[in-house]
């Protein structure tokens, strides 16, 4: 009877460890959004949860930028991996609602649900690959319609850390378009790829 009733008090402990855990880490991946980035998220029709492994920083400026041939949209989010250092950076950019002839207009004309071929070309670094298509079944995962990865350029290295960076562009048909960069070091390649694969579905359309 002692042996069984020191069992069951184990395993309470460490049920209430785990809930502690849980609700602890809850707290934090609410306790790092901003009202900003809460508002922008609900815009967007968003949802996001704090990778494992990663700890918020302020995001970066836009000044200098990545590269002088384009200007990215600005960071909302920034994340740094404890152990390999890589960094993500996070924008969105909501659609406008159909009122008023403006926005009808806009919706009519510009095909926000595409990535633009003139931005690409200007952000590419074609040296070290080609755009690729994200497959169906990880779109699925984020309830998106389309995805995009690519290299994009960087002059020297970014915040005079990271020579590399790819970019992740998600869209929702009519609805938003986020951006997700991770920027890493050189001899990094397949650690990003892993790190991409860890993080999918950290933000992801309600």
């Amino acid at each position: 009877m002692k042996h069984t009733s020191i069992i069951r008090r184990e395993s309470i402990w460490k049920l209430t460890v785990i809930c502690f855990f849980l609700i602890a880490n809850s707290m934090q991946s609410q306790r790092f959004l901003t009202d900003e980035v809460k508002k922008r998220l609900t815009e967007s029709g968003l949802e996001l949860h704090l990778p494992d492994n990663f700890y918020r920083i302020t995001p970066p400026g836009n000044y200098p930028p990545i590269h002088p041939d384009f200007e990215e949209s600005p960071f909302l989010i920034g994340l740094v991996n404890h152990n390999n250092k890589i960094m993500i950076t996070i924008s969105m950019t909501s659609y406008p609602k159909l009122i008023g002839k403006i926005n009808k207009y806009l919706i009519a004309t510009v095909d926000m649900n595409h990535i633009s071929k003139k931005a690409l070309a200007a952000q590419i670094d074609v040296r070290l690959g080609k755009m690729s298509l994200v497959g169906p079944n990880n779109i699925k995962k984020l309830n998106a319609d389309r995805g995009y990865l690519y290299n994009i350029k960087v002059q020297g290295k970014y915040l005079g850390i990271y020579p590399r960076c790819k970019k992740l562009e998600i869209y929702k048909d009519n609805v938003a378009r986020v951006e997700i960069l991770f920027f890493y070091k050189y001899g990094q390649d397949e650690i990003v790829m892993k790190e991409i694969g860890k993080t999918w579905g950290m933000l992801k359309f309600k």
